[in-house]
Parts: structure tokens; sequence; C-alpha cells
């Protein structure tokens, strides 16, 4: 008797959900789940646990009905897509607040596997042990690495396919793409887009800033957390979300409220504290995208990094609007609309040059 074909990650999902954009789903992942049902094996959900010190990971994945039906189904499509597209969350932060720019992205790019995740301690991805955390485990650096290990968990990276894997970062995973190991991953063509990326080593102010923020937080930790949420959250809210949409907004209160703050002050502080990225040669398939009024990068400080880092002026462009220039609120809508659709464009342009 043959034995049944084991199923592949992309099948173990909760329900598909239909999304706004025509002939585009999607569907809710975590790692527990593949492990409970022997998709990941017990060696790599130890391995995943034991490198990232994170309980669970959790992404959601997005697709076109017409390409899943041109492949033969979900677990072909996984097989035969030419891209892969991998969106990250800053600081406070889930999936979510990129509402449908991954949804956008499937429905005007072919044969796109997109994935975005709750990254490092937020979310649906907790660490095991947040009361025990060392602030260079939730570094840019960090970030980066839990998922890069992620992705060599389930296939994307590494692999027997070698496809072009694209990162768009944000805020905090903004600064994490600028610690990708690209050596570890020679075989894969690589891209990234670091939209308004929280990387402060050249400016002093928003680094003391952040650190302090951190500290007060962590010291928070023996109050209420009523109080806490109180004292925090207004300046969050001002000072990261204030162009974002009511719905990015209402997720940042959600995240605040639901994540250990050990995590929280953990992960703003090493904001403030990380090292400057170390690269030898260019940084190919490498976009910046900053925002003209962002209170929490600053654009000048910004720009004199990247010079120094090696960038030349193709690959970065300032947008106006604030951190949450892809983001459309009641207040920035004259600005984010077109935000939005300049940071769609820079995401494909980037997509397409990685597959050439």
């Amino acid at each position: 008797m043959m034995s049944a074909k084991k199923p592949t990650w992309i099948e173990i999902s909760s329900a598909v959900r239909s999304e706004a954009e025509q002939g585009i789903y999607s569907a809710a992942y975590t790692l527990k789940n593949l492990s409970d049902r022997g998709v990941i094996s017990t060696e790599k959900s130890e391995y995943f646990h034991r490198t990232t010190r994170l309980k669970d990971f959790f992404w959601r994945t997005y697709w076109s009905r017409g390409d899943l039906i041109t492949a033969g189904g979900r677990s072909e499509f996984l097989r035969k897509t030419d891209a892969a597209v991998v969106f990250m969350h800053g600081w406070d932060g889930s999936e979510a607040i990129w509402e449908n720019l991954p949804a956008r992205l499937c429905a005007e790019e072919r044969n796109l596997l997109v994935l975005a995740p709750d990254v490092n301690g937020f979310g649906r991805s907790p660490f095991l042990t947040p009361d025990k955390l060392d602030f260079r485990e939730c570094d840019p650096a960090a970030d980066m690495r839990a998922v890069e290990t992620w992705l060599d968990v389930i296939g994307i990276l590494g692999g027997r396919r070698h496809v072009p894997v694209i990162f768009i970062g944000h805020s905090m995973s903004g600064a994490a793409l600028f610690y990708f190991r690209e050596g570890r991953w020679s075989q894969h063509t690589i891209g990234r887009c670091a939209i308004a990326p929280a990387l402060l080593m050249n400016d002093i102010l928003r680094k003391g800033f952040f650190s302090t923020m951190g500290v007060s937080i962590w010291a928070g930790a023996r109050l209420l957390l009523e109080k806490l949420t109180e004292t925090i959250s207004p300046l969050v809210i001002n000072q990261l979300i204030s162009g974002a949409s009511k719905a990015v907004q209402a997720e940042h209160k959600r995240i605040f409220k639901m994540t250990h703050k050990s995590t929280l002050a953990n992960t703003f502080y090493a904001m403030g504290q990380a090292k400057r990225p170390s690269h030898k040669g260019d940084w190919i398939n490498f976009k910046v995208l900053l925002g003209h009024s962002d209170r929490l990068v600053g654009l000048d400080p910004m720009l004199k990094l990247l010079v120094d880092l090696g960038f030349r002026s193709r690959q970065v462009r300032v947008i106006l609007g604030d951190h949450y220039f892809f983001s459309v609120g009641q207040h920035s809508r004259r600005l984010h609309t077109e935000g939005r659709e300049i940071a769609l464009e820079e995401i494909r342009d980037l997509v397409n040059q990685c597959r050439r």
C-alpha cells in the first residue's frame, strides 16, 4: 500500500480569508500548529525555539486564486512560485499594520508568495521567557535572525528551490534589514526595502529618546498595567502613529496592552543601542524609503548615515509624510494617499528587479 503524501506547510492553515482585493486570499499559520501536526519536525521546532527564544511564530500568507489554480493547488503553488515577499512590521506592531499592501501586491504581480509575520515578541510570536530577556535578543539584528530562522525552517531560505526573497521592513524591522546575513544565504537573490528604518547610530537625540523610553517602560513594570498604559500609550500614539489610519492606531493600542512589558522595553531600548551595520561592497537590491516629517526617524541624520554606509542616490527616496506614510489617516490623507501608492510602486519595482 502506498503511504499518504506528507502535506506541505502551506496546506496546514486557518480558514482561508477572502481579501478586499478581487481574487486574493490569505490564511494564518503558526509554527506550533505545524509542529503539532508533524509537518515541521521536532528537531526543526526545537532548533527554532533554541535559536530565537520565541514560544511560537505566527504569519499570514497571501496568494492569488488564479495563480493557485494555474499551479494546481497550494502545495504546487509553493513549489512553483517565482519569488517570496516578506512584510516585517515595527515596534509594538503586528502583521495587521500593513493593511491591504500585501494583498495589493499579490493582485498586481503574478505568481508571488507573500508572507506577513508577527515578529520577535509581538502579536502572536511571544518570547518563551520575556521576563528574562536581554536587550540584545530584541535588537534589529536579532529580529532579522529570527525571521531568517523561520524562513529556513519552512524552506523558503535554503531549501531546494533558491527563489528570490524580498524583505519589506518598517521602522524596527526596516533597521533589521541592514543586518541580513548575505553570506549565509548567497544562493538566493535577496531584495530589501527599508521603510522609515529606525537605525539611529547617527542621531544622538533620538538614540537617547529610545533608550530612555525603554528604561521607563521597564521601570513601569512594577505599576498597574492601566497606569503604565495611561503614561506611555499616548506618547507612542502621538510620536509613532499619528498619521496612520484608525485601524493601525487601534492595532498598536491592542498590541501594547497584550505585550509583556519586558519585550516592549527591551526592544525599544535595543533600537537606541544598535551597533553600526558592517557591510562590504554595494548594497545590492536595497531601497530605503523615508518620510519627510518622520518624528522618530530624523531625515537629516538618516541621510547622512546612508551616505556613510555607501548607499547611492537611486536607492533612497524621500516621500512626503510621517513615520506611517504608507497608511492613510483622516488628517494625513492628502500626503499619505500618494505615499502609499509610491511605496507600492517601489516594492513592485524591487520585486521585478530581483526576478530578472
